[in-house]
């Protein structure tokens, strides 16, 4: 706030000191106070009107605060006077594809790169548009063409690994991760990733070690404490399981799912009664979610509280009418107590919504 000040002041010295509104302007830039450095740009062009740079700048400015028709209507003024200006040109496609004109984005994109054929960040956008419209061949075309300028560019290497992902090419998602942590080996979030890669397999005992080393460099991320837990649940070691959903409380409280996971642990371990606790812990924070009022139903069900059971999973139904399990499961209580006619009726209930679900 000091530098703001300053160059204030020298702006009120001086109305006419070129410098001095550019300077201000950079300050509130850097300061993410993009309407502010907006007028200070705008004053400086005024002063200077044929300054390409001055005029870029104020287009950016424009981009920042969303306005992206006035955004390009400004970079157009400045390419007029440096037709050749790459960045422009990139700025431009850049504005175009936040108003979701692809073709046009890609176009200048393209109009940088001839002029800067190096020009990553615009390869890398090209390629990225043709991910998200399913042209998977000519993003990698664009990938790779990115990487051949700069061989260890580690956020090109995980754009890469994510459309093998969207292809479901998991040997060359994985390979291109892996290429990453060479150059990036204490990064906790392509760890996670990787992670998160082989827990989409199935093929936990590699997510669990990928988990931990995310852990190992940063123990603060939820999702890594949650995988890691659900890693250690689908291969049956509750006990740790549980350890790692707790670790991951520590870091939110209040996370609804994280008590429903460690509610079904103690379930799978016969721990009815903390099984329980977590699972009301899970449906105070989200009372609306049926999965939980099911899973509460389901440990009253082994604990043979059929009275608790019916209660939930009517609570379930309350809020998923067309839950087949939870019908199922009612259908299987009433049974129990030889009440044939209630169970007759859920079984048809449960029957009815199992065939709409296949």
């Amino acid at each position: 706030m000091k530098k703001i000040e300053r160059y204030k002041q020298f702006v009120n010295l001086d109305p006419e000191d070129l410098d001095a509104w550019l300077n201000l302007g950079d300050v509130y830039f850097e300061e993410n106070d993009y309407a502010n450095a907006l007028n200070s740009y705008k004053k400086a062009l005024e002063l200077d009107p044929y300054s390409s740079e001055t005029i870029n700048n104020v287009a950016l400015m424009y981009s920042y605060n969303g306005d992206n028709k006035k955004a390009i209507e400004y970079y157009k003024k400045a390419l007029k006077l440096s037709p050749d200006d790459a960045i422009v040109l990139y700025n431009i496609g850049y504005s175009y594809e936040e108003e979701e004109k692809v073709d046009e984005a890609i176009d200048y994109y393209k109009k940088a790169l001839e002029i800067d054929p190096t020009y990553i960040d615009a390869l890398n956008n090209i390629a990225l548009i043709y991910k998200e419209n399913e042209e998977y061949d000519d993003a990698i075309k664009n990938f790779e063409a990115a990487l051949k300028i700069d061989p260890d560019n580690v956020f090109i290497l995980q754009n890469l690994a994510q459309l093998y992902y969207d292809m479901e090419d998991y040997e060359k998602l994985i390979y291109y991760y892996r290429l990453a942590l060479e150059l990036k080996p204490e990064s906790a979030n392509i760890w996670n990733k990787l992670g998160n890669v082989y827990y989409d397999m199935n093929n936990f005992e590699e997510s669990i070690k990928c988990y931990k080393k995310a852990i190992e460099f940063d123990a603060y991320v939820i999702e890594t404490w949650n995988g890691l837990g659900l890693s250690y649940t689908f291969i049956e070691k509750f006990e740790k399981s549980i350890e790692s959903y707790k670790e991951a409380l520590r870091l939110d409280p209040n996370d609804d799912a994280l008590y429903e996971n460690i509610g079904f642990s103690y379930n799978k371990l016969g721990m009815y009664d903390k099984s329980i606790k977590y699972y009301k812990k899970s449906i105070e924070l989200n009372p609306d979610y049926s999965s939980g009022w099911k899973s509460l139903g389901s440990v009253y069900q082994n604990k043979e509280d059929y009275d608790n059971a019916i209660k939930c999973y009517e609570k379930a139904l309350d809020i998923t009418p067309n839950d087949f399990e939870s019908w199922k499961n009612l259908g299987m209580i009433y049974k129990l107590r030889n009440d044939y006619q209630k169970a007759e009726e859920c079984f048809k209930e449960a029957s009815k919504w199992k065939l709409k679900v296949t």
